[in-house]
């Protein structure tokens, strides 16, 4: 198994894992708590996983390096790295997605 499958395999497990303790810790079903929290595992991922910025926090940190040091700094471009991590938490955000919409349409029915 190369290096990037494994990757993405853990990367599955561990976020399965937190969603199904997060929801027996609620008491509510895996699957309803699964596209909520591949979601926030995408946004977080995606958060660290990308490069350069064109926040307000990244322009701040630039100026005042510029004005600290005197120096020219220039701006990274934004720049996203389609990593194992990345894929994999977008997987589980759109088979969470699949999950809550046949859950809303009744396909799947709600436990009693």
């Amino acid at each position: 198994m190369k290096r990037t499958q494994l990757i993405f395999v853990i990367t599955l497990l561990v976020e399965a894992g937190l969603t199904y303790a997060c929801s027996s810790f609620l008491s509510i079903l895996f699957i309803d708590l699964m596209f909520f929290s591949g979601l926030l595992f995408s946004v977080l991922t995606f958060w660290f996983s990308s490069s350069g910025s064109n926040g307000a926090h990244s322009h701040y940190k630039t100026h005042s390096m510029r004005l600290m040091s005197g120096a020219n700094i220039e701006h990274n471009p934004f720049r996203l790295r389609w990593t194992a991590y990345l894929l994999a938490s977008l997987s589980f955000t759109g088979v969470g997605l699949m999950f809550f919409i046949l859950l809303l349409t009744d396909v799947i029915p709600p436990v009693s």
